[in-house]
């Protein structure tokens, strides 16, 4: 009970502390002094409530007082901020920011009280994506050398602008180049329109080439706003090749009688003409240390000068540009002379030979087999390839063999030259192999794995992921392999989100994104974005949806200590009555127990002493005390135990006595007149309460001198066996408010 009430004091003084503490002038939440209204878009309506000011004082606790804002006005009544003039938080001319938050001071002073608070109300603006990126022009015209080294910046930066907000992505502008017949060419910084040479450029190829640029906001919330400019590079040619023969090796057959000054016969004829698109003038000369040969400088005719011996001999030719001598071209002409009357040696079937090869192919492949014929026939025939033929050999038989991979993307032709010759003769011919093209190369991603960090903004790119195909005339196509319904892939390599914000439950995904060609058979890359979100927080659209949820917490709280106290209330009533009830039971209990008739029984004894004697049994010894408590009796130990004389032999008698309840109107009589017992069996020593035995129980009597002997009370479900035939007198001789002692005569 005392613990109860401590227990319920000690809460009540509790309450009572943290309520006086708690300032009237100070809004609930983490910052006493200052209350955020979030989320404010610049095109909020004029005249709208954007917010309620929770203050933990009521109006009848304080007094409010707002500074001069010509944005927002207070209600001192209602606690409603208002909008009362437009918003603009886009850039001015210059670049600056017109505004991006409000400030709104409340004086606050408690009713009864001289203090003031100054309160701060902050509105956070948001920007709305309103306005498109510019550039200055929408064509640009550049011309570039064809020489111009990879790497190279080839169109500087111009100012891009974009008039709405900072910091919330709607000025924040991604540039990149859209796909088109000469987007791989070039690549663009993302935040800059600084644009770079990826792939070397050959007036002789191509003079001309466009490319259209893109640059795209990214706003948090909306459609991102976009706009385009075209860049134009005119190649120009320079003088950066050489002088190119037809043919590198050109060969020839003649006799050693052929007269000086006659054309020698060489197909195909020796032609050569410049390297750029210049067209310059060339002059060829004939390097021959015996003077034997002469060449026409304009046309590459070749001539006799000398008379002519049998045998072999290479000569050096040479194609000069006229305009610039340091510009020549080479290739050598091989001479076979053959003396007068002389069998010529072994001959090509072909004059030229014509293969083609897959770059699949493996290594060992027998390519073709040339056809030799020689008139020498006891003599065998040796055959070698020209410096040319990297990728073959040729055995004995002919056969030209691969003997080294080939990749259609390094080389898609091979010419060489096949020489026979036996011991004496020679010839050799012309094989061109042109290897055809298989999907060997997959597709190569620059990236494969990317990190960023993104909002849950619907639309908004997150990633590029850039490819490349070795193969020619190869298309890549982008898809999203997992989480298929939140990122989309654009088929220039873009990531974006296409989910609304609710949809991205994570904080982080892991994103797969697969590359295909066109190719047969078809092959895959994948590369890895890992897209990391902010942490998911529950926001507060407005001051009211927060005012309105410390309403509703103030509420469950005040309802919980309500409940509490019931409880506490009905716990103390309840161990109070309980306490009540148990102390009754026991009271109640004491009494039936005092009032038990079962406290006199009897055993068997000793032989009874004669009647006529008289025997004081008086208790010299100490009595046991009695409970205090009133009304009931506690049942004591008979200490008394005596025999008749050894005249009586038929029974002992044994008394136990009880302590009998007495008060003021109480008469105790100590004297009994004498009765008989009749004789006990002796096969029974001793008897309890419940059996057959002789029970006398001292009655409390209220002035009443006789009781009949027949209406005594028995303990046990049995009666006495035997009546007595006189009368129990208790005579008025003794009255006592003492424990007495009791004295029984026979």
């Amino acid at each position: 009970m005392k613990n109860a009430e401590k227990l319920l004091l000690c809460l009540l003084v509790r309450i009572k502390f943290v309520f006086a503490i708690v300032d009237p002038c100070t809004f609930s939440g983490q910052f006493q002094y200052d209350f955020f209204i979030k989320g404010i878009p610049e095109n909020q309506t004029v005249g709208s409530v954007i917010g309620v000011l929770p203050l933990t004082g009521g109006p009848d606790d304080v007094s409010l007082t707002q500074t001069s804002n010509p944005y927002l006005h207070l209600d001192v009544d209602s606690r409603n901020i208002s909008l009362i003039k437009e918003l603009d938080t886009d850039k001015d001319d210059n670049g600056n920011k017109l505004m991006s938050d409000l400030i709104l001071q409340v004086i606050c002073v408690p009713k009864g009280t001289t203090r003031k608070s100054s309160l701060t109300v902050r509105v956070l603006l948001e920007d709305i994506n309103e306005h498109r990126p510019t550039f200055p022009k929408n064509h640009y015209i550049i011309n570039l050398p064809e020489d111009t080294p990879v790497e190279t910046v080839v169109f500087h930066q111009v100012t891009v602008t974009d008039r709405d907000g900072s910091g919330s992505g709607n000025d924040l502008i991604h540039f990149s180049i859209l796909p088109g017949s000469y987007s791989d060419y070039f690549d663009i910084h993302i935040l800059r329109t600084e644009v770079t040479l990826k792939k070397p450029l050959d007036y002789e190829t191509v003079h001309s080439m466009t490319i259209e640029i893109e640059a795209k906001d990214n706003p948090q919330q909306g459609e991102p706003l976009s706009s385009k400019a075209f860049l134009t590079f005119n190649i120009t040619d320079v003088d950066d090749l050489n002088p190119e023969f037809t043919h590198d090796t050109y060969s020839v057959r003649m006799n050693a009688d052929t007269l000086p000054g006659s054309l020698v016969p060489i197909l195909p004829p020796i032609r050569a003409y410049d390297g750029d698109s210049l067209n310059a003038s060339l002059k060829y000369e004939l390097v021959d240390p015996q003077s034997r040969f002469v060449i026409d400088t304009t046309t590459a005719d070749v001539s006799v000068n000398a008379k002519l011996s049998d045998g072999k001999s290479t000569l050096v030719l040479k194609a000069t540009q006229r305009d610039n001598p340091i510009r020549q071209g080479i290739a050598l002409l091989q001479l076979t002379i053959i003396g007068q009357g002389t069998t010529l040696g072994p001959s090509f079937v072909q004059p030229r030979y014509h293969a083609s090869l897959s770059e699949n192919e493996a290594v060992g492949t027998t390519v073709i087999t040339v056809t030799v014929t020689d008139h020498n026939q006891w003599t065998s025939l040796r055959y070698s390839l020209g410096i040319e033929a990297t990728h073959f050999t040729v055995n004995n038989n002919g056969d030209i063999i691969l003997t080294k991979k080939v990749d259609y993307e390094e080389k898609s032709q091979f010419i060489f030259n096949l020489t026979a010759a036996d011991e004496f003769y020679s010839a050799w011919t012309t094989i061109t192999i042109t290897v055809t093209n298989v999907n060997d190369n997959g597709p190569k991603i620059l990236e494969r794995e990317i990190t960023v960090n993104a909002e849950r903004v619907k639309g908004s790119q997150i990633a590029i992921i850039k490819a490349v195909d070795k193969d020619p005339n190869t298309s890549l196509t982008f898809s999203v392999v997992t989480h298929k319904s939140l990122f989309a892939v654009s088929q220039e390599g873009v990531v974006s989100l296409t989910g609304s914000e609710d949809d991205y439950v994570r904080d982080e995904y892991v994103v797969v994104i697969s590359v295909k060609d066109n190719g047969s058979p078809q092959l895959e890359s994948v590369a890895v974005v890992t897209v990391a979100f902010p942490a998911r927080v529950i926001k507060n659209t407005s001051a009211l949806d927060m005012a309105s949820s410390n309403d509703l917490i103030a509420i469950i709280l005040g309802i919980v200590a309500a409940i509490l106290l019931f409880v506490i209330i009905f716990l103390v009533i309840y161990i109070i009555r309980r306490r009540q009830f148990v102390e009754e039971q026991l009271d109640r209990a004491k009494i039936r127990q005092g009032m038990d008739p079962r406290g006199l029984t009897y055993q068997r004894g000793g032989p009874s002493p004669d009647p006529s004697s008289k025997m004081d049994i008086n208790f010299d010894g100490e009595l046991e005390e009695t409970s205090d408590v009133d009304s009931h009796t506690t049942i004591q130990q008979n200490p008394l135990n005596f025999r008749l004389p050894a005249a009586r032999q038929n029974g002992e008698i044994q008394i136990e006595t009880a302590v009998i309840p007495y008060d003021d109107n109480f008469e105790y009589q100590n004297h009994m007149r004498t009765f008989h017992v009749e004789e006990i069996s002796s096969n029974s020593d001793t008897s309890d309460s419940t059996g057959d035995s002789h029970k006398v129980l001292m009655e409390k009597h209220k002035r009443s001198p006789r009781v009949n002997a027949n209406s005594l009370s028995w303990a046990g479900s049995n009666p006495p066996s035997s009546t007595f035939g006189s009368d129990i007198i208790v005579p008025e001789e003794h009255v006592t408010k003492e424990k007495p002692e009791i004295t029984v005569y026979f």
